[in-house]
């Protein structure tokens, strides 16, 4: 319990700083993970959620801004992003690079937090 605490404590000093930092316009985004594959680095972001459920199709997705303020890093850096998913209903996890992702079949859907939900069978499904 104690980490916790300061888990907590850490939070809220990354929140005021995020705060901070669109005060003063600075874009930013917070990686979630860093990690080198086939000796390139990339970076990592970690969804846990359950699956979008078809119509159109089953999939996994995350909001536009995320998918663009990763493939303008992408862009600016040569890092590559990937959308890692840990399925809640299927217990594996879902990878792929973004870059990937976007140029493959994906729709958004529509109300207060819209998602890009990108087809399930568009990403490498890793059994845990």
């Amino acid at each position: 319990k104690s980490n916790l605490d300061q888990c907590l404590i850490g939070f809220d000093g990354e929140e005021k700083i995020r705060d901070w930092f669109k005060k003063i316009k600075i874009p930013f985004m917070q990686v979630d993970i860093m990690f080198k594959k086939d000796n390139k680095w990339c970076l990592g972001e970690i969804k846990t959620q359950e699956k979008f459920k078809a119509p159109p199709f089953d999939g996994h997705g995350l909001p536009q801004w995320q998918i663009d303020r990763r493939l303008e890093f992408y862009k600016d850096t040569g890092v590559i992003p990937y959308l890692i998913v840990y399925d809640i209903d299927d217990k594996c996890i879902y990878i792929e690079n973004l870059n990937n992702l976007i140029n493959k079949e994906h729709f958004k859907t529509k109300g207060e937090k819209p998602r890009v939900i990108f087809k399930l069978t568009s990403f490498i499904k890793i059994e845990l």
